[in-house]
């Protein structure tokens, strides 16, 4: 009965360990079949069946009537990229829904079910989203036909042949270059560049023209045809002091790419250079007039006539008083070249008449002044009898003074005063061979420019300069300065250095540089003067603090006497004439010659006396007196 006892306990012992050795795989067997079940009810559940009343009507025994387990549904998740995602996206059946898109849409085959393609089977080969190719996305273009210019954040432009960021590059375009927009999308511009039609970014074109900086000018890029409105020099920068490649002549057409308020950039042929803007027009302009040929005489009588220039004329021997500021000029017409001006008031000896011209002997020189604006005086300075309405014109006492002609200049001594050198700025031709932007530097400028004209009058800056330093000169002589004439001729070959360095030689005060200004706003005006900065890396502090006091003082009064806008002063480093000076220095630029009225202000004899009084007052101002 022991033994007995011992078998069954050994059986049951047996039977207890081999149960619990098959419920491992008995469990792994339940859930297999579990998960089966679970997949097939979840495709009845899409044909609108509820899984647990399904099994019931089968008699499922994998699914026991009144259970209600969770049913897992694996899917592929898909990527907001496009490109499907290599991990499975696990979702409860009763919590969200699955994603409803269509991964198919995005290039990729439509995955199969999970027990077909479990993760850990799925080779790389298989998934790789770089081997998928995503479809275009198609674009809708509004057809348009603008003007557009490239404005990227950096300097160039993607131009591709698709309008999408995987599109072949087929080229960069530089910033600022205008392109001729056919369609616009809200992200993409298709345009025309050097001929072929591409795409670039809608972000970085603008239908408004990007100022750029050229050789420290600023410029708004354009494209457009425009004609010369004078003979002009075609530069390689711009600048004054640029050297010219060529003389333009009048009505040139030449292509415009970026404009500004004193320089344009033009492309001729092959060659891009720069012209001063205000010599630019959109018009064409008319043909300049021309004299109708003199008629044909058929048996004309003889004349013998010594000078031509001299038709008419009777010889005389008489003194004549300007009655005003006067030119004198090579000869009896109003387009000879002027020699210089004569102030009003100024007696002048008379050689020769007739009916609209007098030849006159001053300064050493021969000339001829129109008979309107003087009168004829006896000796001693009275008015001849048949001339009694004729009030006289006292000239400027200027005491003793010495004339002496110098290597330096013209030199006027004889006062107590201090020496002013006085420099006419420019000269009738411009002088293009470079000479040093100031000691010991290696930036080279041309020597000299001929300078700008009026707009309303014609009148050269070069001529206007010398007209108001004459005057200077004669003003300053009067108010016991001294004086030195840097040029006192239209005809001279002056550099900007050697008026500078001839100022310094003479052993003057200061040194006034006499200029009129040029803009392509025709509605700027103003007076300024012109002063070397604190930095100036060729001048003592000595002569850069004098400079800005003479250029405070001559604008200041020189704004009071002509009532002309103060622009006040203008500190710049770049002015050879400045740079290469020993001495204090202003240079005055007068006015506006571009603005109509300045201009016309600037070439009466009124306003120049105006002028003249303006610097002499300042001159006064500095000095004390």
């Amino acid at each position: 009965m022991r033994e007995n006892n011992s078998m069954v306990s050994r059986v049951r012992k047996a039977a207890k360990n081999g149960v619990r050795r098959i419920l491992p795989i008995l469990l792994l067997f339940f859930i297999l079949s579990l998960t089966a079940c679970g997949s097939k009810s979840d495709t009845e559940t899409t044909a609108g069946t509820e899984p647990s009343s399904q099994a019931q009507q089968n008699g499922d025994p994998s699914k026991p009537a009144g259970t209600d387990d969770a049913v897992i549904d694996i899917t592929i998740g898909s990527d907001p990229t496009g490109e499907a995602s290599p991990y499975l996206d696990t979702k409860d059946a009763k919590g969200t829904e699955a994603s409803t898109e269509d991964v198919t849409k995005s290039g990729e085959d439509e995955t199969s079910a999970p027990a077909e393609s479990k993760p850990e089977e799925t080779t790389p080969a298989e998934t790789k989203p770089e081997e998928t190719t995503a479809p275009e996305k198609i674009i809708a273009f509004e057809n348009c036909n603008e003007l557009v210019y490239a404005t990227p954040r950096m300097t160039i432009l993607n131009f591709r042949d698709k309008p999408s960021t995987s599109g072949k590059l087929l080229a960069q375009i530089p910033a600022g270059t205008p392109l001729q927009r056919t369609g616009r999308s809200d992200e993409w511009s298709r345009v025309i560049y050097n001929g072929q039609e591409g795409y670039v970014s809608a972000n970085f074109v603008s239908t408004e023209a990007p100022i750029i900086d050229l050789f420290g000018e600023k410029l708004q890029v354009c494209d457009e045809e425009l004609y010369t409105t004078d003979k002009l020099n075609f530069r390689e920068i711009p600048s004054k002091d640029g050297k010219v490649i060529k003389v333009l002549d009048r009505a040139v057409k030449v292509h415009c790419t970026a404009i500004g308020e004193n320089w344009s950039r033009i492309v001729i042929g092959d060659q891009e250079g720069f012209v001063a803007s205000q010599f630019l027009s959109k018009e064409e302009p008319a043909p300049l007039e021309t004299q109708a040929p003199p008629p044909v005489v058929v048996n004309p009588e003889p004349q013998i006539i010594e000078n031509p220039n001299e038709a008419g004329f009777t010889d005389c021997n008489e003194v004549i008083r300007v009655t005003t500021n006067l030119r004198m000029r090579e000869g009896p017409n109003a387009v000879a070249n002027v020699i210089t001006v004569l102030n009003k008031g100024t007696e002048v000896q008379c050689t020769g008449k007739n009916d609209q011209w007098a030849r006159v002997n001053y300064g050493g020189r021969t000339g001829y002044v129109s008979l309107e604006y003087v009168t004829t005086v006896g000796e001693a300075g009275t008015e001849q009898p048949n001339q009694p309405n004729q009030p006289a014109t006292p000239t400027w006492s200027v005491g003793r003074i010495t004339k002496k002609v110098t290597e330096n200049g013209t030199l006027y001594t004889g006062n107590g005063g201090p020496l002013i050198a006085i420099d006419a700025g420019h000269q009738s031709k411009s002088n293009t061979e470079t000479e040093p932007n100031g000691p010991g530097s290696t930036t080279m400028k041309a020597k000299v420019s001929a300078g700008t004209s009026g707009r309303a009058t014609g009148l050269a800056e070069s001529m206007l300069n010398l007209i108001v330093s004459i005057q200077l000169k004669d003003a300053l002589l009067a108010r016991g300065y001294n004086v030195l004439m840097i040029r006192e001729a239209q005809e001279v070959d002056i550099s900007n250095m050697q008026r500078a360095q001839r100022a310094n030689a003479s052993g003057a005060a200061v040194m006034v540089r006499v200029h009129a200004n040029g803009s392509n706003d025709s509605n700027k005006a103003g007076a300024e003067t012109l002063s070397p900065s604190k930095k100036n890396p060729y001048l003592s502090a000595d002569v850069i603090a004098a400079s800005e006091l003479l250029s405070r003082c001559v604008i200041d009064a020189f704004c009071v006497s002509t009532g002309a806008k103060n622009n006040n002063i203008y500190y710049t480093d770049t002015m050879t004439g400045i740079n290469f000076s020993t001495i204090p220095t202003t240079t005055i630029e007068m006015g506006y010659m571009t603005n109509l009225a300045e201009d016309a202000n600037m070439a009466s004899p009124e306003y120049q006396v105006k002028m003249v009084v303006g610097i002499m007052n300042g001159l006064d101002l500095y000095f004390g007196r």
